[in-house]
């Protein structure tokens, strides 16, 4: 049996990502000593607390 932990994860969340991307995820992950799990988590917690970066973030990339 696994370790108990105070916030289990219980989905699983998948996206298909081009070379650069993972690149980039790799870079950013090691570069901070974490996994990109943990990266992924951290960046939607600053978009959580900063709606507007989220907003002209995704309106750059999808215009």
């Amino acid at each position: 049996m696994g370790r108990t932990v105070k916030q289990p994860k219980k989905f699983i969340v998948s996206c298909r990502v081009d070379d650069e991307e993972m690149r980039l995820l790799v870079e950013r992950a090691r570069s901070s000593h974490t996994s990109i799990s943990e990266l992924l988590r951290r960046s939607l917690e600053l978009c959580e607390e900063h709606p507007a970066l989220e907003k002209r973030h995704a309106s750059a990339t999808y215009a």
